[in-house]
């Protein structure tokens, strides 16, 4: 277990059940909003771009294919220092890739096509705070996702008065995400 699990479940104190979405409200649920929390008071990043990808249900994200793309185009251009890298997830809201191999992050299941509208407005809400913080560690953010994620993370844009390069992907998404990355961040 790596140093940065082990100061998390310091805070969070988790018991390292597995977190389901079924009738349930999960950005209620105490360890995530334990996390929402560590998030707020702890979390800190010195890179000068954050990069917003989707989570996905391989977990941990960095074994999906989608993230596998990006990984391997910021690590073949040396950008490794000067990206972060965040996985916007229901409920988990801002997922640091350094973090995604610890629990709850790879121990959870929340379907997008299981989220209410209210549950939906309440991700958009719970993403503002996240996205100031965020927006004062980096001098860009930038987002690649799929329409769920790229409406929500618009609206919450908007609502937080943070600028976001935002790119949408539907069934084209390692193209997307290829051509965005390469595009964008060209060798620094």
């Amino acid at each position: 277990m790596s140093s940065v699990c082990n100061e998390l479940y310091k805070y969070i104190r988790p018991n390292f059940e597995k977190i389901i979405k079924q009738d349930n409200d999960l950005f209620k649920h105490p360890v995530v909003a334990k996390w929402h929390e560590y998030f707020m008071n702890r979390w800190i990043s010195y890179k000068k771009i954050a990069l917003i990808l989707p989570c996905t249900a391989v977990k941990p994200y960095s074994l999906s294919p989608t993230h596998k793309v990006a990984y391997s185009i910021i690590k073949k251009r040396g950008l490794e220092g000067y990206v972060q890298i965040y996985s916007l997830s229901e409920p988990m809201l801002l997922v640091p890739k350094e973090l995604e191999e610890c629990y709850p992050f790879n121990s959870y299941d929340y379907p997008p096509r299981m989220m209410t509208e209210q549950e939906k407005e309440e991700f958009v809400y719970l993403l503002i705070k996240p996205l100031k913080k965020i927006s004062k560690m980096h001098e860009q953010i930038i987002a690649i996702l799929p329409r769920h994620h790229y409406n929500i993370l618009k609206k919450a844009s908007e609502l937080s008065d943070v600028n976001i390069k935002l790119y949408s992907y539907g069934k084209l998404a390692f193209k997307t995400i290829s051509d965005v990355i390469s595009s964008i961040f060209k060798p620094l």
